[in-house]
Formats: C-alpha cells, sequence, structure tokens
C-alpha cells in the first residue's frame, strides 16, 4: 500500500486539471464574443418611432439631439451647429454657455430647445457618439441651464445617421 507519509514523495496536484479549465473557459468566452459581434453586425442604423397615445392622455414629446464633438445635430431635420471651439479650452463654464448660445441661438435647433424648456411634457434624447465624451459635460451643463429635462444614450461612432420618425 502507498504510504505518502515520506516528504520526498509529492501529493496529486490539480494544477494542470485547472489549467485546463481556464483555457476551456477562455475559448468559450472568446467563441462567445466573436459570435455576438458578428451577429451585431457593422454600420447598423438605430431607429426610434415615437409611440401612439390615445386621445386625451397627456403624453411625453421627445425632442432627438445628437452630439459628436463638435456638432449638435437636430434629428430628423438634421441641421447642425458646428462649434469651432473647443469647449473644454473656454476658461469658465458661464463663457462656455455663452458660446454655446451665441451659436445656437436664432436655429431650427434654439427653437427646438426653447419649445423644451418651455412646454411641460417636453424632453431631450441626447445621442452621444464617443468623440463627444470629452466635452459631453458642456454640453450637459448647457441643456441643464436651460432647464430642459435629458436622457443620454451612448451610440457608436461608426453608426450612420439616425432615423427618428
Amino acid at each position: 500500500m502507498a504510504n505518502l507519509d515520506d516528504q520526498g514523495e509529492e501529493g496529486i496536484s490539480l494544477f494542470p486539471m485547472f489549467n485546463i479549465l481556464a483555457c476551456t473557459l477562455g475559448v468559450m468566452v472568446f467563441i462567445l464574443a466573436t459570435v455576438a459581434t458578428v451577429s451585431l453586425g457593422t454600420d447598423k442604423a438605430v431607429e426610434f418611432v415615437a409611440p401612439e397615445f390615445p386621445p386625451g392622455l397627456e403624453r411625453n414629446v421627445p425632442t432627438w439631439i445628437e452630439w459628436d464633438g463638435t456638432d449638435l445635430t437636430l434629428h430628423p431635420s438634421g441641421e447642425q451647429v458646428t462649434f469651432d471651439r473647443d469647449l473644454r479650452d473656454i476658461p469658465t463654464f458661464d463663457a462656455t454657455y455663452e458660446y454655446m448660445f451665441q451659436r445656437i441661438a436664432g436655429t431650427a435647433l434654439g427653437a427646438a430647445l426653447a419649445d423644451v424648456a418651455m412646454e411641460r411634457g417636453r424632453y431631450v434624447i441626447l445621442f452621444v457618439r464617443p468623440s463627444g465624451f470629452r466635452t459631453l459635460t458642456e454640453v450637459r451643463g448647457y441643456l441643464d441651464l436651460l432647464g430642459a429635462d435629458m436622457v443620454e444614450v451612448p451610440i457608436e461612432q461608426n453608426w450612420q445617421r439616425i432615423r427618428v420618425q
């Protein structure tokens, strides 16, 4: 009969089994990620349709705006307001908001934001591309200053323009 009390003999090691399990798990995660990526595809478009409400019920009306770091785009019209300056380089938030107000005033986007700020039941859905994350604080602050309710939705950089009905 085997005696494991001898100091010269080693016991059974489970490390090879754990290594095999870890490698198998890693391969399965890789396959799952690949299948998920392929099934999602590339250059997908997003389409949002406002729901229909029965007459007499108050409804919330969304205003869709896209931010990519330099342009605010109003959807579905596609009108853009371009910011020539980097919003992070403006020294104060007050100066940043004044600059944004000057660029937006008198545009369809400015009118839409005024409607959102003035009417009950209106809110902004702000689609944010990764290139816009750096200056999102300034845009968010501007919309808060207007008193607009807002929902932020991150979208991929390479997605097509958003179609809204």
